[in-house]
């Protein structure tokens, strides 16, 4: 189990890494409207990515790198230009957080 679980945090550090951000600078001008839309999905992927760096086995793993993969498609389509998807993307994005950090929200609760 605690293999399963490095190989999993390693394929998401080995995404994350070899998958760089993009850069604002090749982003066309009406980026900013997705730029906008992102900034809550992207706060929050930062400071899930920090607390899983720290945690030694996360749960919901796999739901969490669904999810990672799903917002750098977002950003890409950014980058392609196609902002109206882009956006849609982050706003579903935003509502699975939602559910996700209720979720956390209910078992810390039960386990409390």
């Amino acid at each position: 189990m605690v293999g399963a679980s490095g190989l999993a945090a390693a394929a998401v550090w080995f995404a994350v890494l070899c998958d760089p951000t993009i850069s604002r600078a090749a982003l066309p001008p009406s980026a900013d409207v997705c730029t906008n839309a992102g900034h809550t999905v992207r706060v929050w992927f930062d400071a899930e990515t920090a607390r899983r760096a720290r945690v030694a086995a996360s749960p919901h793993q796999h739901a969490f790198n669904s999810m990672l993969l799903w917002y750098r498609a977002a950003e890409g389509k950014c980058a392609a230009g196609r902002t109206q998807e882009a956006v849609r993307s982050f706003q579903a994005l935003e509502r699975m957080i939602a559910g996700f950090e209720a979720n956390r929200e209910d078992r810390d609760e039960r386990g409390s």
